[in-house]
């Protein structure tokens, strides 16, 4: 009886083994097939990508700011075109200098391609974050699993971004009152910036703000990043707005946008001497196409806000 009852318990037990297996097994395939893009993605991120750079980091110079054409966005994993646009923007404008993401959208990869060879969406996407943030050059790398990862340089050092910086909030601290008006403080800092310096044409590495500033002279890349750098400290919205052979600002006062273009304020002259005109100081988009619509015809597409 013992033995009988020790081989009837065996059986038992071990056919009780087998279907906790099978029903393991089931759940397992269940398991994978409702989860199999999140197992993925956990392969691909921890297991073939372990280490790589997965999360955006934000500097100081990141800003805030939506626009119509791009937004910011939190994501690593791209599902149509208008979060391409965006995943562009927001690592761009995080300060990141290297990020890495996913195309999971059929035409994603072309549309990555077709990017890449887009000229005035790579400006415009310079144009809206801070100057500190925008590049001089950028690279897109595509692999085989369709991970994305784009490197930049900046087009500031940190040495010039201390030298600007030191320069604009001095100013600020000598010349501007609580008590003004965005209009004010923007006048009394376009009319210091053209009063001090001068367009130069002849040179193309005075480029930006910091050349502007100790040189003396520079061209529209210089004068537009120095009213922008200056309205960012102040919090006042503003992003440049280009053409094919042109860049200015684009200022937000409340809640209409108006152009600003310090350098066709500070005209060259036949006799050398210095003006200071306002033709261009905070005006709209028809008024800026009655003064000029060659120079200063822009992508209405991208740069929405200039209605």
């Amino acid at each position: 009886m013992i033995i009988n009852i020790s081989i009837c318990y065996n059986y038992n037990g071990d056919a009780m083994k087998d279907i906790l297996k099978i029903l393991f097994m089931v759940f397992i395939v269940v398991v994978v097939y409702l989860y199999k893009d999140n197992i993925a993605n956990f392969v691909t991120d921890e297991i073939i990508y372990k280490g790589s750079n997965k999360v955006l980091t934000y500097n100081e110079y990141f800003l805030d700011n939506n626009y119509l054409y791009v937004q910011n966005i939190d994501i690593n994993e791209v599902n149509n075109y208008q979060e391409l646009l965006n995943i562009f923007y927001t690592t761009v404008n995080s300060g990141d200098n290297s990020y890495s993401f996913y195309c999971s959208y059929d035409k994603c990869i072309d549309d990555v391609n077709k990017l890449i060879d887009d000229q005035e969406f790579i400006t415009s996407i310079n144009n809206f974050v801070h100057p500190y943030n925008s590049f001089s050059y950028i690279n897109v790398s595509i692999d085989s699993k369709n991970k994305i990862t784009i490197k930049s340089k900046k087009v500031y050092t940190e040495q010039q971004i201390e030298y600007v910086n030191n320069y604009v909030n001095d100013f600020i601290n000598k010349n501007v009152k609580e008590e003004m008006s965005n209009y004010d403080k923007i006048k009394i800092f376009h009319d210091h910036i053209i009063n001090n310096t001068y367009y130069e044409d002849s040179n193309k590495e005075l480029y930006n703000a910091y050349y502007l500033l100790t040189k003396g002279k520079g061209i529209c890349g210089g004068y537009s990043d120095i009213l922008s750098i200056y309205m960012n400290i102040l919090g006042i919205q503003n992003y440049k707005i280009s053409s094919e052979s042109h860049v200015w600002n684009l200022v937000n006062l409340d809640n209409t946008w108006y152009h600003l273009d310090a350098t066709w304020d500070d005209p060259v002259t036949n006799d050398g001497k210095q003006y200071l005109i306002h033709n261009f100081f905070l005006i709209s988009t028809k008024e800026l196409h009655e003064l000029d619509n060659v120079e200063h015809n822009f992508v209405k597409t991208i740069y929405q806000e200039a209605k």
